[in-house]
C-alpha cells in the first residue's frame, strides 16, 4: 500500500527527470540561437551550474530523503498511539474508580477545608491569648504600683515612728536626769535631817519619830550613828519601835491564818 509520502517522491522523480530534459533542450536551443556576444555572462552561467548540480544531487539522494520521511511518519504514528493508550487508561481508571475516587476526592477536600478552618481558628485564639496577656500585664503593673505606694507609705510611717521613739528617748533621758537631781536633792535634805536629829535630845526626837513617816524615819535612823539611833529607839513606844526595827531589816511579819 502506497502512502502519501511514496506518491510524493515518485512525482518528484518524474518531475526532476522531465525538468532535467527540458532544461537540457532549452540550453541547447539558447546556445544555437544566440549570437556570440562580446561579454560572457559569468553570473548566469554560475547560477545555472549550481541549479544543475542541485538537481542531480536531488535525483541521486531521493531514496534516502524518502526513507527519512518514512521514519518521521512512523515516529509520529507511534507517539499518537501512545497518547491514545494513556488517555484510554486514564478513562478506564476513572470508570473503575467510581465512588471510591469520589470518596477520596471528597476526603481530600474535607481535609483541606479542616486545615483552612483550623488556621482561621488559630488566629482568634492567638489574638485572645495576646489580649489576655496584655490584661494580665496591666493587672501586674497596677499591682506593682500599689505595692510601691504601700512601700512608700510604710517607709514614711517607719520614719515617723523612729522620730517618735527618738523623742521618747530624749524625754526619758530628761526625766531620768530630773529624777537623779531630785534624788540627790532629797538625799541632801535627808542628810540635813540626820544632822539635826543627831544634835537634838533623844526624848524630843523619839516624840517626833512616833508621828513621822515610817520610811523617812528608817532612812534617818540608818544614817545615824548606832548609839544615837539606839537611844532614840529606847524612848519610842515598844509597838512603834518594833515596826521600825522590822522595816529597817526588811522583815515582813507573816499574815494571820485567821
Amino acid at each position: 500500500m502506497k502512502t502519501g509520502y511514496d506518491q510524493f517522491f515518485q512525482k518528484a522523480k518524474q518531475t526532476t527527470t522531465t525538468q532535467k530534459r527540458v532544461e537540457a533542450l532549452q540550453t541547447l536551443r539558447k546556445q544555437t540561437s544566440k549570437k556570440p556576444k562580446k561579454k560572457f555572462p559569468v553570473a548566469q552561467f554560475f547560477m545555472f551550474g549550481i541549479l544543475g548540480i542541485a538537481g542531480f544531487l536531488a535525483v541521486d539522494h531521493i531514496d534516502s530523503i524518502e526513507s527519512q520521511f518514512k521514519k518521521i511518519e512512523i515516529t509520529m504514528g507511534v507517539a499518537d498511539a501512545a497518547e491514545e493508550g494513556h488517555a484510554s487508561e486514564a478513562k478506564a481508571t476513572d470508570k473503575h474508580a467510581g465512588p471510591e475516587g469520589e470518596k477520596v476526592a471528597s476526603a481530600k477536600e474535607a481535609k483541606e477545608g479542616a486545615e483552612k478552618s483550623t488556621t482561621k481558628e488559630k488566629k482568634p485564639d492567638d489574638a485572645d491569648y495576646l489580649f489576655k496577656l496584655a490584661e494580665r500585664k496591666k493587672a501586674l503593673d497596677l499591682r506593682e504600683e500599689d505595692l510601691n505606694k504601700m512601700a512608700t507609705e510604710l517607709e514614711k510611717q517607719k520614719a515617723d515612728i523612729e522620730e517618735k521613739v527618738k523623742k521618747l528617748e530624749e524625754t526619758r533621758g530628761k526625766i531620768s536626769t530630773v529624777l537623779q537631781e531630785r534624788i540627790k536633792a532629797d538625799d541632801a535634805k535627808v542628810e540635813t535631817l540626820v544632822q539635826m536629829y543627831s544634835n537634838m535630845k533623844p526624848q524630843q526626837v523619839a516624840k517626833v519619830f512616833e508621828t513621822l513617816d515610817e520610811d523617812l524615819v528608817i532612812d534617818i535612823l540608818g544614817r545615824m550613828k548606832k548609839k544615837t539611833a539606839a537611844d532614840i529607839l529606847n524612848l519610842i513606844k515598844p509597838e512603834k519601835a518594833q515596826i521600825f526595827a522590822e522595816r529597817f531589816t526588811g522583815y515582813r511579819a507573816p499574815a494571820n491564818s485567821n
